[in-house]
């Protein structure tokens, strides 16, 4: 039991975004160069049709992303070593697909067991591409009952899990037509000075055991 992948879209801002490079910062680096994410689950309680509409969903997220236009960018590593964020406007990656043979309720009825719950609501293969890669990666996934799955992945070096809430808080209120707080991009306040560390680091450290 599987998401089957029906299309996989790249949605990009409806305005064109200052194609600008953002140095990232001390705290970014630090982050391993690895995927991580979430899946939310939407109860169609009501048995509404078209519940959660996709095509409502992009448009939003096209909206949101006028604001977020870095999440549509991809890393790049300058000579210098210096990595970035090339607001390049290459796109989200917007992914459907179904699940046709399960519904939310079936998941909750068997206390969501993994052995139940179906394999692949949200992007798993992806590679930290040194050359070009996705920053963000969003998964509709529609089941029997036509409740759905939104699994979200995004590139660690670019966005925490604060950052990830926020995000969705913002494209939701987008969708519903509500103001937002726009995000800040700017992370020169903390971002490496560029001068080679004087630190020696030590081969390997065995450290104390933790009681």
């Amino acid at each position: 039991m599987s998401a089957i992948i029906k299309e996989t879209l790249y949605v990009k801002p409806t305005r064109p975004s200052k194609h600008i490079q953002i140095p990232l910062s001390n705290c970014d680096i630090t982050m391993p160069p690895i995927y991580t994410g979430f899946i939310y689950f939407f109860k169609n309680v009501l048995k509404k049709d078209n519940f959660m509409n996709v095509q409502k969903l992009l448009t939003s997220l096209e909206d949101v992303l006028n604001d977020y236009y870095p999440l549509a960018g991809t890393l790049k590593t300058l000579p210098d070593g210096r990595t970035i964020i090339d607001c390049n406007d290459r796109g989200i990656q917007f992914i459907i697909a179904e699940c046709s043979d399960i519904t939310i309720s079936q998941l909750e009825e068997k206390n969501w067991e993994h052995a139940v719950t179906p394999y692949g609501l949200m992007e798993s293969t992806i590679i930290a591409n040194k050359i070009d890669p996705i920053l963000f990666t969003i998964q509709y996934t529609t089941f029997a009952d036509g409740s759905v799955a939104l699994g979200f992945s995004k590139h660690h070096h670019v966005m925490d899990g604060f950052g990830l809430f926020t995000f969705i808080e913002n494209w939701g209120r987008r969708a519903r037509l509500e103001p937002i707080n726009p995000p800040i991009h700017d992370r020169n306040l903390i971002r490496a000075s560029g001068n080679p560390s004087t630190y020696v680091s030590y081969e390997y450290y065995v450290g104390k055991p933790i009681e």
